[in-house]
């Protein structure tokens, strides 16, 4: 590292380099062919013994490097540069460069910004990029499983040409403080960009191999805002009140990817074997869903759907807003916190509903909702696919209350702190999501490709109350 400072002018530079090596090993022993059928918790006792493993091991080295200027404490400069070198990717790219440049302009210690308006005021801008290799090491060469037979079975095709998946960044900012620093903030634009998706792609039987580990075409892009906000509202002597918000909008997009499709999200329940909700598709947000828009139950009771059945993208689960809202309050020897968080602009897939809230669940003794049990729905009407069981998601939750006493003690006490206090977890949630929790997220992949938004069976968030005592001495 070297620093040096030239008049009101600094530079400082670091370079390093770094290497990890990562090894995982599993074992497993059974045993079996006891005699009488009995049960032995010692595997010696058995018959038979079948033991096998497996072994991953990969290797990570980075050079690094860094600059930052500063000039006049007004005007900063960085410049960074990764390379880092991984063994998990093919012969022909094991390597990936990674710059980024920032820059920021204190505008608030120029001569024309009034201070009794202004205590802080700076501009920012930046662009980097970053590189993800979170995938099985040993995976881009071929990869086959040796049976006890002898004879080995082709599981994952060689990709010598599989490279890092880079993520793009620019993005603008602005930090303020007025009303003598009383409120204070941030906000940021920002523009994200992946490319090189690292995917598992999972051939359909039979063939030569099962799967193969690909760079998918395209682009992920998330553009949006973010907003940061700390306003000391009251700051009285006995009583004062601390406002903490943050909110972010947010924007995302499948770019370039030709007229590929890939299909996730699958969808349990009697009669669904194989179906599925959701679709990456171009011009579309990850896991878009995909389905048959329902327009109502006919005069038999069976449902109808728009253009005889054919499945569009009819939203998706990445919420378009979140925010965070907190309340520090003191008043005397008290003190309280309140922290609610919410999102909108998002659906969630409610299979639970699709799978057993059917008229048709009351011929085999399952419980069903209140509205199913009241609406014509025909106990043969098929429980079929569709925007019947997409629902909005938004919410509003009050996430954590808290407050807690601190006492006066006697100096001549050996308790020289005492603090009681009652958090509450998870106090409520305004929503009319008709499911448990509209912060759900069941794991439905499809052929090893990530769901989002998936309900099905979940158990929603507990109610938690804990009581404190702190003791000092």
């Amino acid at each position: 590292m070297t620093k040096k400072k030239m008049g009101k002018d600094a530079i400082n530079a670091v370079v390093g380099y770094s290497y990890q090596k990562f090894e995982n090993y599993s074992w497993n022993h059974v045993g079996y062919g006891g005699t009488n059928g009995e049960f032995n918790k010692n595997l010696g006792a058995f018959k038979k013994q079948l033991s096998w493993g497996d072994s991953t091991k990969s290797e990570l080295q980075s050079y690094f490097g860094r600059v930052n200027y500063s000039i006049g404490d007004k005007y900063f400069l960085t410049g960074t540069l990764r390379v880092d070198g991984s063994t998990k990717f093919g012969t022909n790219n094991k390597y990936g460069y990674f710059p980024a440049f920032a820059g920021k302009w204190k505008i608030g210690n120029e001569n024309f910004v009034p201070k009794s308006v202004f205590n802080d005021l700076a501009v920012r801008l930046n662009w980097g990029q970053t590189g993800n290799q979170e995938f099985p090491g040993g995976i881009a060469q071929a990869v086959s499983q040796h049976n006890y037979n002898g004879s080995d079975v082709p599981i994952n095709a060689a990709n010598p040409n599989i490279k890092w998946e880079t993520t793009t960044t620019y993005g603008a900012g602005l930090d303020f403080a007025i009303l003598d620093g009383r409120l204070s903030g941030s906000v940021d634009y920002f523009n994200k960009s992946t490319t090189d998706l690292l995917f598992l792609a999972v051939y359909a039987q039979p063939a030569a191999v099962k799967q193969r580990w690909v760079n998918l075409p395209g682009n992920v892009r998330n553009t949006g805002v973010e907003v940061g906000l700390n306003f000391q509202a009251v700051q009285a002597k006995s009583f004062t009140w601390e406002v903490l918000y943050n909110m972010t909008f947010l924007k995302n997009t499948i770019e370039n990817f030709g007229s590929a499709n890939i299909n996730t999200g699958n969808v349990d329940g009697q009669g669904l074997s194989g179906a599925y909700a959701q679709r990456f598709s171009n011009g579309y947000a990850l896991y878009s869903f995909y389905l048959p828009t329902f327009t109502g139950l006919d005069a038999n009771g069976l449902g109808t759907y728009a253009d005889n059945g054919a499945s569009t993208i009819v939203g998706n689960p990445i919420p378009s807003f979140t925010f965070g809202f907190t309340n520090n309050f003191t008043f005397g020897k008290f003190n309280a916190s309140l922290f609610f968080n919410g999102s909108s602009g998002f659906y969630l897939y409610n299979n639970t509903a699709n799978a057993l809230f059917l008229a048709g669940s009351l011929k085999t003794g399952h419980n069903v909702s209140y509205d199913v049990l009241n609406s014509n729905e025909n106990p043969l009407n098929a429980g079929s696919v569709s925007t019947r069981f997409l629902e909005k998601g938004d919410f509003i939750r009050l996430a954590n209350a808290s407050v807690g006493y601190t006492f006066d003690l006697p100096a001549s006490s050996k308790i020289k702190t005492l603090r009681v206090s009652l958090t509450g977890q998870n106090m409520f949630v305004i929503t009319n999501y008709s499911g448990l929790d509209p912060e759900v997220n069941t794991n439905k992949a499809k052929d090893g490709v990530p769901s989002r938004g998936m309900d099905y069976t979940a158990y929603p968030k507990a109610r938690t109350f804990t009581l404190g005592l702190n003791l000092g001495f």
